[in-house]
């Protein structure tokens, strides 16, 4: 059957590249298709105007957050009533899971893909004009008179070197003041952990466990990436980086061999996550060697009964004993961290609090928090829904605590802590970001002591701020002396932390602005 090539305009939220977006494009130009990748926002005037312009055959939309399902429906509703006919579909995790409920948020979709879509989308694409083709393709999910149908699933790839690398032809990386572009070396993750839907939507795509690239094959994307488009940083975005055993530490020790032999560490550093349990000398070692200069950690809780219920299969002096071979290798890192989790009690938010303390009191890392939300496809979610918690739909879903005494306490963190550790722009992302500035010393970037010091204090300080409020919250709700959120006291700690943060904030505005020693600003 010969295939007329398509044009096909991808649509998603900008987030550290959207490799997911760019691999898609890539396969479709591998085919010989015309894409256009184009960020998502909520004012539809600018990407109805391109539509106008491009006349694409398909538009794609990539879900990556399940909360902005409302602003895609608002979206793809509004280019629907000016007269845009062309193929809707829609992808993602939620899209994955949830394609039932999506089409009935979103009944102007003509198809969703469902798990690894790079083979997927191009079936449908080449079989666009002939809706009883495109309808029989294995991985969709459509409406038919009202109904969802769900085909049957596709069987994801075993060897992922064979995908193109993503398409990047629309980012100047040389622009940007810290050049910096996103790499995938592997998919997939091992671990099960109960928050996370990793697992659940690679074993519906058939392909359990993690799959890794070649250490050639991910190093060629990497020198491509530093010596052609002047980048200086590469963000591994490998669910776990270090996951898999013997034969995935020895991977990782190739792909750190293959940087230094090619002397790309010369020229450029790296991030990767792991688990705290992955952290070793002997391991991050030759890594380090190699350039690697920040870790994210999961960490996800300091208490027993937590990690517990997070299946996590850690203890806490783990995490602890991670930190402080970090700090000896002098890498930075950040962590995730959930305070609450669905059957917290004041004591475990305690031990999480103290943990806390202990972990970042040196202000080497930023103390932050959120609890745990019941995302779609997560073991989570399915034990709140049989213990009959979750209310509202899978896109709405929340519960309470089974202690009412902790959603009062999640409810002071709400008010005492909004400006500091919620939202992209709290002064907990901030904090991160500094640090990393501040500590990260390469070619043409060395690291200023000084500035580095004062950074620290910073966190120090807001770290001390919010865990000292955090302790006095729980010690006046466990007394019984605060039993509403209207207490006096529970007020007072409230515009106290919120008062702080602001003088946090003061401080950081200062350093951006001046030219001086940010050591000297700090403490003169």
């Amino acid at each position: 059957m010969n295939v007329r090539s398509r044009r096909v305009l991808l649509v998603g939220y900008e987030d550290q590249d959207n490799l997911g977006i760019r691999y898609l494009s890539s396969r479709l130009l591998q085919q010989g298709h015309h894409t256009r990748i184009v960020a998502f926002g909520d004012d539809p005037g600018p990407l109805l105007r391109l539509i106008q312009t491009e006349h694409p055959d398909v538009i794609g939309f990539s879900l990556i957050f399940q909360y902005m399902v409302p602003q895609f429906a608002r979206m793809i509703r509004a280019l629907r009533d000016a007269g845009v006919h062309a193929h809707f579909t829609i992808g993602g995790h939620y899209a994955s899971f949830e394609p039932e409920e999506l089409l009935r948020h979103i009944p102007e979709l003509d198809s969703i893909v469902r798990f690894e879509g790079e083979d997927t989308l191009i079936e449908i694409v080449e079989h666009l004009d002939h809706p009883s083709l495109w309808k029989q393709v294995p991985g969709i999910a459509w409406l038919d008179q009202g109904q969802t149908v769900l085909n049957p699933p596709r069987q994801g790839r075993t060897h992922i070197d064979d995908f193109p690398e993503p398409d990047r032809r629309d980012i100047d990386y040389r622009r940007q003041d810290l050049p910096t572009a996103s790499v995938l070396a592997s998919r997939g993750c091992p671990w099960k952990c109960s928050f996370c839907s990793i697992i659940t939507f690679y074993e519906a795509n058939g392909t359990t466990g993690r799959r890794r690239r070649t250490p050639v094959n991910v190093v060629d994307e990497v020198e491509y990436l530093v010596r052609e488009r002047g980048v200086k940083l590469i963000l591994f975005q490998d669910d776990d980086f270090l996951a898999g055993g013997t034969e995935a530490k020895a991977w990782a020790k190739a792909v750190a061999g293959e940087i230094v032999h090619r002397k790309l560490e010369e020229e450029m550093r790296w991030k990767i996550a792991c688990r705290s349990d992955e952290i070793r000398a002997d391991l991050l070692a030759p890594l380090v060697a190699a350039g690697l200069c920040h870790v994210y950690m999961g960490v996800e809780g300091g208490d027993d009964a937590s990690l517990t219920a997070l299946n996590k299969h850690l203890k806490p002096a783990v995490h602890l004993h991670a930190g402080k071979i970090l700090r000896e290798l002098n890498v930075s890192f950040d962590f995730g961290f959930m305070l609450l989790e669905p059957w917290s009690t004041l004591q475990t938010a305690r031990n999480n609090m103290e943990f806390l303390r202990l972990f970042t009191e040196d202000g080497w890392a930023v103390a932050g928090f959120c609890r745990t939300l019941p995302y779609v496809g997560t073991p989570i979610e399915r034990r709140l829904r049989e213990e009959r918690r979750l209310n509202g739909s899978s896109l709405e879903a929340e519960y309470r605590f089974l202690d009412t005494r902790v959603d009062l306490l999640w409810d002071f963190c709400l008010m005492a802590f909004e400006g500091r550790n919620f939202g992209t722009h709290a002064t907990w992302n901030v904090l991160r970001g500094l640090l990393f500035d501040t500590h990260l010393d390469m070619p043409g970037r060395r690291r200023d002591p000084d500035r580095d010091a004062a950074a620290r204090a910073l966190v120090q300080a807001s770290n001390g701020v919010m865990l000292d409020v955090l302790e006095s919250a729980i010690e006046l709700i466990e007394s019984g002396e605060a039993q509403t959120l209207e207490h006096h006291e529970l007020v007072n700690l409230a515009r106290f932390a919120r008062t702080e943060d602001q003088s946090i904030r003061r401080q950081l505005m200062a350093m951006e602005r001046t030219g001086e020693s940010a050591y000297e600003l700090l403490f003169r």
